[in-house]
């Protein structure tokens, strides 16, 4: 109770007292000023959005599993510095990422990460962030896909509910910019149509593994999360995406309210914390452990482990590719990026407070799935018991984890294949082979799909945590020459953007060494099929590919880093002169 109190506190205190500050002495929104959605209107991808769809849908947008198994990750350190990081990079570091990069994409035409690197920075920037992008992206397909396919096979009770989710977004859309039904109308046919799914869930599960078998059947589940993704990136966003991710944020956003309430009222339920506060053995070198089972160092592994709760780079690409070009008046500016940014703040909160409440042992026993085993002990004493609710709360976060997920993983696949076009636009042959968005979006999932396939989740997880945070500091930095141009004032993005640079510079690099000396001592990281000895060669293979990947990473961002350091010294110089 008293933790989750501090973090209620602590998000109101950042939006009512320090964003409405900046936004109203730096950023200065003007609500005549046209926006790039009405400017270049066409449907697709700029069009004008009510305030509270948009919130839903960068609400959903950005809140993937970043901050529900982040915390879940960093319990190796102990729950008491996850919370920290939590609240004290939402505050300082969080929100003002997510509502820079809107006004940096408003006050720019609309304008992407890719376009706006190269204006304010360079064209060998430009280069290297579209190519950053493109690793970038795919690991994040390749820990989504992972994942959306072991909720499935380990929930068959998921299934339909997602199914009756994304039929109800879509049929929601159609409603709204078809056949011109108010949107609260809309919204609540959505609502009853996914709870129809929950409760047909519950009594029709669906199940795979008596047909293909364990392994089969979880190949089978990564090809239709994938088949929903695909659709997801070819499709109009106005038609599938948008409506399907601002419908799930209904349902995800009550969840949050479920495991909120659950942990306020802990103390006339009895649910006690199960996990210990610090486990100081593990922040810096445990010498029971040998490397390849040890997390890694608590900085800078920590932060990158919770990989959206309190900062992500994947935000700046929802904000500069989708909202962004959405926004109506400058003045939904704050409650669209600040305002979800703090609520994913509380998810990653509630998130924390179900594995908490989960006993060591519990936590061994289901591992990846904690999420929904610490939810019914939270949420259960208040809704009957276990024997009244615990069917209903485990289908229900179950899909809650599911779409958290998968919607996720539809944006994902629509911004790889736009940033493989932008990628192969130089280069006529390429753009209408492998830029082609049906061709491009089936590559990323491809790709995706097979490093899915290691099992090697954790250090994955940890890639791409390390190249997420890394795209927040240089979006970060990004803004600061923004700031600084237009304001005379960087101070506020530039310590945020620094701090993330060096963490994650240096959390890419001990992954990729962490997965080389695997290889060095033969001992691969792998899971499933790939941990066997006849696969030990493709699994070794696979960890030298993900070293190298982290490698990559860590110099694409270098360069970029670089090339922004002469543009910042420019753009003080001007500033300079101007006062």
């Amino acid at each position: 109770m008293y933790f989750v109190l501090l973090g209620i506190i602590v998000y109101l205190a950042a939006y009512y007292i320090y964003a409405r500050w900046f936004d109203r002495n730096i950023v200065r929104p003007d609500p005549k000023k046209p926006t790039p959605a009405h400017m270049y209107m066409d449907g697709i991808e700029f069009f004008p959005t009510n305030r509270y769809v948009l919130y839903g849908f960068q609400f959903k947008g950005i809140a993937g599993l970043g901050p529900i198994l982040g915390p879940f990750v960093a319990l190796a350190y102990g729950w008491l510095p996850a919370l920290l990081w939590i609240l004290l990079g939402n505050f300082f570091i969080g929100w003002i990422h997510d509502y820079s990069t809107i006004v940096l994409t408003v006050r720019n035409d609309g304008k992407t990460l890719g376009p706006l690197t190269y204006e304010y920075i360079g064209s060998r920037a430009r280069n290297a962030l579209i190519g950053f992008l493109l690793f970038y992206l795919i690991l994040i397909t390749a820990v989504f896909v992972f994942l959306c396919a072991v909720f499935f096979q380990s929930y068959p009770v998921s299934v339909l509910p997602v199914l009756f989710t994304v039929i109800a977004g879509i049929i929601s859309g159609l409603l709204v910019y078809k056949f011109r039904v108010h949107i609260a109308v809309a919204t609540v046919i959505g609502i009853i149509i996914t709870a129809i799914g929950i409760v047909t869930g519950i009594f029709v599960p669906v199940s795979v593994d008596a047909i293909f078998g364990k392994d089969g059947a979880f190949i089978f589940w990564m090809f239709v999360v994938c088949l929903y993704c695909f659709i997801g990136a070819v499709t109009p966003l106005l038609w599938y995406t948008q409506p399907v991710v601002y419908l799930a944020s209904f349902p995800c956003i009550f969840g949050i309210v479920l495991l909120i309430l659950g942990a306020l009222v802990s103390p006339l339920t009895g649910v006690e914390l199960g996990q210990p506060a610090a486990k100081v053995e593990y922040w810096f070198s445990p010498h029971d452990l040998p490397l390849e089972a040890w997390v890694g160092p608590i900085w800078p592994i920590l932060t990158v482990s919770i990989a959206c709760g309190a900062i992500s780079g994947w935000h700046s690409l929802v904000g500069t590719s989708g909202s962004g070009r959405q926004i109506d008046v400058e003045t939904d500016m704050l409650p669209v990026g600040a305002g979800a940014m703090l609520t994913e703040g509380l998810l990653a909160l509630s998130s924390l407070a179900a594995y908490m409440v989960l006993l060591p042992e519990e936590v061994v026993a289901v591992k990846w799935v904690s999420l929904v085993a610490g939810a019914k002990k939270l949420v259960a004493p208040i809704l009957g018991g276990m024997e009244v609710a615990g069917a209903f709360i485990e289908a229900f976060f179950a899909m809650w984890l599911e779409l958290y997920a998968i919607t996720i993983q539809m944006l994902v696949t629509r911004f790889f294949r736009l940033a493989m076009a932008e990628a192969t636009a130089p280069v006529p042959a390429l753009k209408v082979t492998i830029g082609n968005k049906y061709v491009a979006s089936a590559l990323g999932l491809l790709i995706g799909a097979i490093f899915a396939w290691t099992g090697a989740w954790v250090d994955l997880w940890m890639l791409f945590g390390g190249s997420n945070q890394l795209l927040a500091g240089l979006a970060l930095l990004l803004a600061t020459l923004y700031y600084i141009r237009e304001r005379g004032v960087g101070i506020y993005t530039l310590g945020p953007g620094i701090f993330m640079v060096v963490t994650c510079e240096a959390a890419l690099i001990w992954e990729a060494f962490k997965l080389f000396y695997a290889v060095v001592i033969e001992k691969p990281i792998a899971k499933g099929l790939l941990a066997t000895p006849e696969w030990k060669g493709v699994a070794m293979g696979l960890n030298a590919i993900f070293g190298i990947v982290g490698i990559i990473l860590f110099i694409l961002g270098l360069i970029v880093i670089v090339d922004w350091i002469r543009s910042y010294r420019k753009a003080k110089t001007a500033a300079t002169k101007a006062e």
